[in-house]
């Protein structure tokens, strides 16, 4: 769908529509903490669910703003309601839709079944309704600026502030509903590895930080099929990212802040340094240091705060694996070219000139032969 972009959104209207995403973000984070922090919580009505859905009426009232303003004021562009819609913007109406039968549905859930209070909350069929429509709500800003044809394909930090902004509120979703497979806070490493014995905790530990690797590293790879980042913008995502997963644990684990901000500023200054090179090579090379960077940094806080009994093939192999796992990702991200894009990339100017002037001669032959 390429919408009218004489409709669309404003930088203001964008970042509003951010700041409101951002709150029903941060009412989830309240929420999150709230239930590991009180597992005796028995009720839907609570302050923090209060935050959360104020966020998402928020939004879904911005948006509906967004609409009447496009209908009042542009009345001769706006044939039907679904014109009025901003570019960008019409899966958020679906989203936002969604959320709202996910919320009453979760009313209902926990009136029949309780409560959940761990990874069963994380799981739960209406939570993850309502996080399929949370994230079609709050990536509209990326997704209006991705298909705008006017965006430039090298903004300033400024100008990207509400796409960066966007895609820290749907990283960060993703991130909580994969809170049981947190890298950040990987406590295995803590305990005595014992072979046959504990396979089941390393194990775990492992594919935690395989996990929130896919999840930072998807960021990069994603915002890089279509721009190229200014400096600062994944410093900004991966800050976010930290900050709502350390404040679940009531900020007591600082290192879940220093390690994404450690693997955000790495992305920035690869993507910087690699500057005029192929988007294919400079995905490679992101998402080879991002891991590197990030994990030592993770595993150097782990020992200091609590101690590492994992031998070396353990905790540096995890390291080395989210490397692949990243590496891994950006050749789905940006595969080789297929034969035929090679051969034509091989073309040299020699060749398309002697071709030029074969048409030309044959075309000269024709010429006199009908003369």
């Amino acid at each position: 769908m390429a919408g009218n972009y004489a409709l669309r959104t404003t930088r203001s209207e964008d970042l509003t529509f951010v700041a409101c995403t951002l709150w029903l973000i941060v009412g989830l984070g309240l929420d999150g903490w709230a239930h590991r922090t009180r597992p005796e919580l028995e009720s839907f009505w609570t302050p923090w669910h209060a935050v959360f859905y104020a966020g998402f009426t928020a939004a879904a009232g911005w948006l509906v703003f967004l609409i009447y303003r496009r209908i009042y004021r542009r009345a001769p562009l706006v044939g039907s309601l679904t014109d009025a819609i901003p570019p960008g913007y019409e899966l958020s109406v679906v989203g936002l839709g969604l959320f709202a039968v996910g919320g009453v549905g979760d009313a209902i859930w926990h009136t029949i079944f309780g409560v959940e209070s761990s990874i069963d909350a994380l799981l739960s069929p209406t939570h993850l309704l309502m996080l399929v429509g949370g994230t079609m709500a709050a990536s509209a800003p990326a997704r209006a600026a991705w298909r705008d044809p006017s965006e430039s394909d090298s903004p300033t930090l400024g100008r990207f502030l509400a796409p960066t902004a966007s895609t820290a509120a749907v990283a960060s979703a993703f991130a909580f509903f994969f809170l049981y497979a947190n890298g950040f806070n990987n406590w295995p490493m803590q305990y005595e590895y014992i072979p046959f014995e504990s396979e089941v905790l390393a194990a775990y530990g492992v594919l935690a930080t395989q996990a929130s690797t896919v999840i930072l590293v998807g960021s990069v790879l994603l915002l890089l099929r279509r721009w190229n980042p200014p400096f600062g913008a994944f410093l900004i995502i991966y800050g976010v990212i930290g900050f709502f997963m350390a404040g679940l644990d009531g900020f007591t684990n600082p290192w879940q802040v220093l390690a994404p901000v450690a693997g955000g500023l790495t992305a920035d200054v690869v993507l910087l340094r690699a500057a005029g090179r192929s988007r294919r090579w400079r995905a490679a090379a992101a998402s080879l240091a991002v891991p590197l960077v990030m994990w030592t940094v993770s595993t150097i806080a782990h020992q200091v705060a609590w101690g590492i009994l994992w031998p070396p093939e353990l905790w540096a192999g995890q390291i080395v694996l989210a490397m692949l796992v990243g590496y891994m990702l950006s050749l789905v991200a940006f595969p080789p070219p297929a034969p035929s894009e090679a051969t034509a990339a091989l073309a040299t100017p020699a060749t398309t000139g002697a071709k030029a002037m074969a048409a030309s001669e044959t075309a000269a032959a024709t010429a006199e032969s009908s003369n």
